[in-house]
């Protein structure tokens, strides 16, 4: 399932969901995470938790060329929900960009990212 958002000169967000397992998703996040947009990461994750049968998400920001505030609010949010209800949501992808942000706003270990570099260097790529 790919969502888009493209509108006139308005940031675009685009979400694919990708199952990995029986209970897996990957939810890939490309374009910009922000006040615009943050709305439509949250209504795919939403409607994953409710469709049900899902242990694990995975968020693949590979694809990511910019996140605010909401953006990054959003991601924590969606995390503490998603433990909330017993799924796992961690980040299994992110390029250089999306991992400095993350660290600097200090959410990237709560969000899985691997505090060694050695573990680091596995997810993210390098762009």
């Amino acid at each position: 399932m790919d969502i888009a958002a493209v509108a006139q000169g308005k940031p675009t967000l685009q979400i694919g969901v990708e199952p990995v397992g029986r209970d897996e998703v990957t939810v890939s996040v490309r374009g910009e995470l922000d006040c615009a947009t943050a709305d439509q990461l949250r209504a795919a994750i939403t409607e994953l938790l409710n469709r049900g049968g899902i242990a694990a998400i995975g968020l693949d920001l590979r694809g990511l060329e910019f996140i605010d505030s909401t953006g990054i609010g959003t991601l924590v949010v969606a995390h503490r929900i998603c433990h909330q209800v017993g799924v796992r949501l961690r980040l299994t992808a992110v390029n250089a960009f999306a991992a400095r942000i993350l660290g600097v706003v200090g959410v990237d270990a709560a969000l899985g990212l691997p505090v060694t570099a050695a573990d680091a260097a596995a997810l993210i790529g390098a762009e």
